[in-house]
């Protein structure tokens, strides 16, 4: 994958985000869907997981695969997205504190990340190589996978919060 066209994916998707959570009346923000998380931890979750993505993808790894993706973009998007019927307990350092108060809050930090994402991946810090991160539930991923899976991961939770306000 070229670092353009990943670059270009995830200026979309960052547009598209924020346009959905905009667009989330106030009064539903903060009430808990469905006995679980309100649309703000949701969003609190997502900075967290990207954040923690970020960092992650800056730092050596001890394994490299033979290809530079061992699940390509739309097995993860499967996985993730279309097969939100499977859940998994965030792990404990996921799990939203409370930190973000309201949209613009989100937006602030949301654009913060997505934007050292970008930097990180223009300037080589955060290359598209064949290095190994193994993650919790999916196993073993590499660089591009974990982007991809970032996307997607994302893109989850955007679906939650639509289905929650359908109901």
């Amino acid at each position: 994958m070229p670092v353009n066209s990943y670059i270009k994916t995830l200026d979309e998707h960052t547009t598209y985000t924020l346009q959905l959570v905009k667009s989330c009346p106030p009064t539903l923000q903060a009430d808990n869907i469905n006995d679980t998380w309100s649309i703000l931890q949701i969003l609190e979750h997502i900075c967290m997981t990207e954040k923690l993505i970020c960092m992650l993808l800056s730092k050596p790894a001890d394994k490299t695969a033979e290809t530079n993706e061992l699940f390509g973009n739309d097995k993860i998007k499967k996985m993730v997205v279309e097969n939100r019927g499977y859940k998994v307990k965030a792990p404990e350092s996921l799990i939203p504190k409370g930190d973000i108060k309201d949209v613009k809050e989100f937006e602030k930090v949301f654009l913060q990340q997505r934007d050292l994402l970008k930097q990180e991946i223009q300037t080589g810090k955060i290359t598209f190589d064949n290095r190994i991160h193994k993650h919790p539930v999916l196993g073993e991923m590499t660089i591009i996978d974990w982007l991809n899976f970032l996307i997607h991961h994302t893109q989850r939770h955007l679906e939650q919060i639509k289905d929650s306000q359908k109901n």
